[in-house]
């Protein structure tokens, strides 16, 4: 039995592992380098819990004493092929075809997938630089194009789940006014594209949304707040600041960074209470010499209940601007409130939505085709056990 594996991540591992180890001739088709979105979160938060098969696993712990192995274990045994899937489809058999007496599985599954030559051409042309300089530079730069290829299949899992697009900052999932234009020029990052923002030389972040990536994004800037009098982070959300998200781990984080931050805007008061009553003990003629003491400001401002209707730039300053406003329905805000928030970089935390990540020809209901998903990681080895037990319906075990 050939079995086509799509994916990088945990799921597109631990499937190639299982079921090469059951006998199946597995291919897994990997666009980035292995271990998905696990390898992306350990450079952040090492430190956080996941569930995995009934447990609660510590992100490093599972990548190694799971992932890594399993990693080893492909790479060793040359499972993986590198190349971006475009379509999956079967090879002449229609959606609406039958075979008479004969199930859909008689036909196979093509996998389509996209190759850049680049390394393997850059590699020839030092072993033969003749070759290549006979052939002139039109046909050498034509050979780096990618060029489409396919491999056909008994059985077809697609362990990628769905593609992300970020959710835009406005109400009702909609982009607040001007965001589509400075989308791609200003301060702005969206999901993933946090992580890469770097916090140096930035005073004053906004933080919109209140989904996992924004509880992510606050603890990226846990660090940076405390580092400088200076810098503040104001966060945005239509809800309440405290409803929980969708992970156990994450809500114990932002409840114990969002204390933390209370504490020390207690103790900045207090020390501010006695300078200023130290201040105002001086003598006349002394006390106009002395700077009044600066009244401390909340390093983490919540505005709780607003939405953000636009985002602007000006030519005269720098940064970018959020307005945000609150309606007059929710007990969580003063009644239809406006203010303008200014700052060095907008974060959007609002989840995303999912979306195709390529063409596929083959019917929902397909048999001998699968979709596992990020979800599924808790339940990952039942998931995997279902799919055995289907296949297992279709192929005997390999002796």
């Amino acid at each position: 039995m050939k079995l086509a594996i799509i994916g990088s991540g945990p799921l597109a591992i631990l499937s190639a592992q299982h079921f090469d180890q059951l006998g199946a001739e597995v291919v897994l088709f990997q666009k980035s380098p292995l271990g998905g979105s696990v390898r992306f979160l350990l450079n952040h938060f090492p430190e956080m819990e996941i569930p995995f098969n009934g447990t609660q696993k510590k992100l490093s712990e599972f990548w190694s004493q799971d992932l890594v192995p399993a990693i080893e274990y492909i790479e060793q045994r040359n499972l993986t092929k590198a190349g971006e899937v475009l379509r999956v489809h079967k090879r002449f058999l229609h959606n609406e075809e039958v075979i008479y007496g004969k199930s859909r599985l008689y036909d196979l599954f093509r996998v389509v997938f996209s190759v850049n030559p680049k390394e393997a051409i850059l590699k020839q042309l030092e072993e033969n630089p003749e070759m290549f300089k006979q052939l002139g530079d039109q046909v050498v730069n034509s050979l780096h194009m990618p060029v489409e290829s396919f491999e056909d299949f008994d059985i077809v899992i697609d362990a990628r789940g769905e593609g992300r697009e970020p959710m835009p900052m406005g109400a009702a999932n909609a982009c607040a006014l001007n965001e589509k234009n400075l989308r791609g020029t200003a301060a702005i990052y969206y999901e993933k594209a946090i992580f890469d923002c770097s916090l140096e030389n930035k005073k004053s972040v906004v933080l919109v949304g209140h989904s996992d990536s924004a509880a992510l994004a606050l603890l990226k800037c846990k660090e940076w707040l405390f580092a400088k009098p200076e810098h503040t982070l104001s966060w945005v959300t239509h809800t309440d600041y405290t409803n929980p998200f969708h992970h156990e781990w994450l809500d114990g984080e932002v409840a114990k960074f969002i204390q933390d931050v209370k504490i020390h805007f207690e103790k900045e008061k207090e020390i501010f209470e006695k300078k200023i009553h130290e201040w105002r003990d001086l003598e006349d003629y002394v006390k106009v010499k002395v700077p009044k003491p600066v009244e401390p400001e909340a390093k983490l401002r919540i505005f709780q209940g607003y939405d953000v209707t636009s985002v602007d730039r000006l030519l005269d300053r720098e940064g970018v601007f959020t307005t945000i406003e609150s309606p007059d329905f929710r007990d969580n805000a003063p009644v239809n409130d406006l203010k303008t928030l200014p700052a060095d970089a907008i974060f959007v935390g609002c989840g995303s939505i999912e979306t195709s990540l390529f063409e596929s020809g083959v019917r929902a209901d397909e048999p001998g085709h699968y979709i596992l998903n990020g979800a599924t990681l808790a339940s990952c080895q039942h998931q995997i056990q279902k799919i055995e037990e289907d296949i297992l319906s279709f192929f005997s075990r390999a002796e």
